[in-house]
């Protein structure tokens, strides 16, 4: 399965992320979607979750969740938006007895991967205002049953 990973656009969605995603089955939207327009225009490209960030207003908030958790293929995913730091949300996922293989976050405007124990973070960066000299991006996702690969696209 291919998955668009997406974050903080924050009511833009630049024209590169449709020939990007291209032949994506889902798209991933880890917050500060900014309005329903881009949950729209992403919808034209394939069916999107999303969650609310800290820069969404109503009503944004009021339709979309903070952490939304499903499976993908054999994998439990939770979508987000802030993640402080991968020991922090791992110990957090603990304590609401959640056990995710995958968390999808935003918020820090950086395009990054880590693992903390079994748990694989992915943050696609922002795909409308990148910090830190860095371009805009979003990724791309490939889950099977045996692994997940995720390619960070850079525009």
């Amino acid at each position: 399965m291919k998955v668009g990973l997406i974050s903080d656009t924050h009511g833009y969605l630049a024209p590169e992320v449709f020939s990007i995603f291209e032949g994506v089955e889902l798209i991933l939207h880890a917050g500060d979607i900014g309005n329903e327009q881009v949950i729209a225009e992403l919808s034209a490209i394939a069916p999107v979750k999303a969650v609310y960030g800290n820069s969404d207003r109503f009503p944004l908030v009021s339709r979309y969740k903070r952490m939304n958790f499903f499976r993908l293929q054999k994998f439990y995913v939770c979508l987000t938006h802030i993640v402080s730091s991968p020991k922090t949300f791992a110990f957090q996922l603990f304590k609401m007895d959640k056990n995710v293989d995958v968390v999808i976050f935003g918020h820090t405007h950086r395009a990054e991967q880590a693992r903390f124990k079994d748990i694989l973070f992915v943050n696609p960066g922002s795909a409308s205002q990148p910090r830190y000299g860095k371009a805009k991006s979003v990724a791309i996702m490939v889950v099977s049953n045996e692994n997940i690969k995720v390619d960070f696209k850079y525009f």
